[in-house]
């Protein structure tokens, strides 16, 4: 728009007085400040209208106000002035000549500046209220979003609840009835063996129990914060009663700040990887490692064969079959141990790894300090 005005003020160089002159500079000059002070430049044009010679720089001033400026008794005042100062020479012709002419050639005559501040007015009105009615469209579609997203959302939440009460109903049921038999187990067995084997059951049972409700308790809602069993500090009591020959070295400094997400996968690896141990390696001796390396969190756990040598059954790689501590013939279906592991760290933005390592077997997964679930 600048360089419009400013070719036309070089068609008039050589042939205006300076005074005039002065006002073009002035017009095309201004229009640089157009969409900071949008009505002062307006002003600074009207000399220039006045010519009668130079049109442009009113007309970019006068449509960038229009589209600028929320009130619109501003941009009439600034219309209208534009419009008198273009008619100026007119009224001064006809003050001079002492004829107004017939009403037809004042009709033309006002023609021109009537255009000059009717047509950008308009058209910056025009983009004004396109530009109010997209944001608007905007602002619609965000809300509709917003709607979508709440109501997926709710829809998630219900499904989480009705989860939550299928397992609740089904599967504390059955763990119950175990810690019941197994209770039993340690007051009537006949030897102390299957007697503290009764004990280890029940209370294995009670934290089956114990972190059944937990799982729910996230189902039902996925913002409590999960208060049983399942962050570092909880590795110890769980190694302990896993019945695992196993030390716990946790290299992990005691001012590390930690995601719950990440230290609950760490948790979940543990225990998994010794109920294998407990299953397919018997007797055999474990190690637990923890580190933190840069940003990750490497959890490793290690164990030899049992006694005797016997090799580590059911070690299988996770993507080939049952997973380690789930083969066949435990009445126990496809295994899934080691499979939900390693998708519960991809979800995380970690890896996990399975496999022998000798006589034995490592479970290593790395986890990121910080994470979060998706969905969360």
């Amino acid at each position: 728009m600048v360089a419009a005005a400013g070719a036309e003020l070089l068609t008039v160089v050589g042939e205006v007085g300076p005074l005039t002159l002065a006002a073009y500079v002035l017009a095309v000059g201004a229009l640089a400040a157009r969409r900071r002070r949008p009505l002062l430049v307006v002003l600074a044009t009207v000399p220039a209208a006045m010519t009668g010679y130079l049109w442009l720089a009113p007309m970019f001033a006068l449509g960038t106000a229009a589209r600028l400026v929320r009130s619109g008794a501003l941009v009439g005042a600034a219309a209208a002035a534009v419009f008198i100062a273009a008619a100026a020479p007119l009224a001064y012709e006809i003050q001079r000549t002492g004829r107004a002419g017939s009403p037809a050639v004042l009709a033309a005559g006002l023609l021109g500046p009537a255009l000059l501040a009717a047509g950008p007015t308009l058209l910056g009105r025009v983009a004004r209220s396109r530009r109010a009615l997209a944001e608007r469209l905007a602002e619609a579609r965000a809300a509709l979003a917003r709607e979508h997203r709440l109501a997926e959302e709710r829809a998630a939440v219900a499904e989480r609840a009705r989860l939550a009460r299928e397992m609740h109903d089904i599967v504390s049921h059955h763990v119950s009835r175990i810690a019941v038999e197994a209770g039993a187990l340690s007051v009537t067995a006949a030897t102390p063996e299957a007697r503290r084997a009764g004990v280890r059951i029940g209370r294995i049972s009670s934290l089956a129990m114990t972190e059944l409700r937990d799982t729910l308790g996230v189902l039902r809602d996925r913002e409590t914060a999960v208060s049983g069993p399942g962050s570092l500090a909880d590795l110890p009591p769980l190694v302990a009663g896993s019945g695992v020959d196993a030390s716990v070295t946790d290299r992990v400094p005691p001012s590390a700040e930690l995601g719950a997400e990440t230290e609950y996968a760490a948790y979940r690896t543990v225990q998994e990887a010794l109920t294998n141990i407990v299953r397919h390696a018997p007797g055999a001796r474990a190690e637990v490692a923890l580190a933190l390396r840069d940003d990750v969190l490497l959890v490793e756990i290690t164990n030899g064969p049992p006694p005797g040598g016997a090799p580590v059954t059911g070690a299988l790689d996770p993507g080939e079959g049952p997973g380690l501590g789930e083969g066949p013939g435990l009445g126990e279906g496809p295994g899934l141990g080691l499979v939900g592991l390693r998708e519960r760290a991809a979800l995380l933005g970690g890896s996990l790894e399975a496999g022998p390592a000798g006589d034995g077997f490592l479970v290593r997964a790395r986890l990121p300090r910080s994470a979060t679930a998706p969905g969360g």
